[in-house]
């Protein structure tokens, strides 16, 4: 099953730890992005909304701005 989040912050961290995106699609002006729903997907967000995530910042600087150039080229 997949699930479908609009929050650009945690998909880029999401793909930064090598959870594959499996697409994006557009929400009226903004865009949903698409992932597989399993335990790993389940775990990293709530490591990422309980703030217990940890990451290279100038890594997840730079999975925003790959991010945004896929958004900007769909």
């Amino acid at each position: 099953m997949d699930v479908e989040t609009q929050d650009f912050y945690l998909s880029a961290f999401l793909r930064l730890k090598k959870l594959e995106m499996l697409g994006m699609k557009s929400f009226g002006s903004r865009k949903l992005f698409i992932f597989e729903d399993n335990d790993i997907f389940q775990k990293l967000k709530q490591e990422y909304y309980w703030n217990k995530a940890v990451v290279d910042p100038l890594e997840y600087k730079k999975e925003i701005r790959r991010l945004k150039d896929s958004i900007m080229h769909s």
